[in-house]
């Protein structure tokens, strides 16, 4: 049988509420099963409640060091290989490779062309908080 007043279970019997001692009426029925009631956690939040933002599709890399990556190093592809697109920075970088070994020639100038335009796009789209890592959460923190 459960309490009326505050919901502890007691045994059918009981005249009382072994919870908040008030008197158990005979003819009460049970308020709520157990599982059917709602349970409020009042504990401190733990580590796992500061990760939220991962769950809400935000990166935990750094916006601030992807954009210097870009700025400063872009023509490797190393902002790349930070938020975890191994893949594009390699290719970045073996266009820039093969930029600079061509330059003699008419081709090198248009690779490297691409390979700038790549980096100015990448470099905004940072900025704007609108790149993306591996996983495909946002860089914006």
């Amino acid at each position: 049988m459960f309490c009326s007043n505050c919901g502890k279970e007691n045994p059918n019997t009981a005249k009382f509420c072994a919870g908040c001692g008030k008197p158990i009426a005979e003819a009460a029925a049970p308020a709520a099963a157990p599982a059917q009631q709602t349970i409020i956690n009042m504990a401190p939040p733990t580590q796992a409640a500061y990760a939220a933002p991962a769950a809400a599709g935000i990166s935990p890399k750094s916006k601030t060091a992807a954009a210097l990556l870009a700025f400063f190093l872009g023509q490797l592809g190393i902002h790349r290989f930070y938020v975890g697109k191994v893949g594009t920075g390699i290719v970045m970088l073996l266009l820039t490779i093969i930029g600079y070994a061509t330059l003699s020639f008419v081709v090198g100038f248009f690779v490297l062309a691409v390979v700038g335009i790549w980096i100015l796009v990448d470099f905004i789209m940072i900025l704007m908080g609108k790149f993306k890592d591996k996983n495909g959460l946002l860089i914006s923190k």
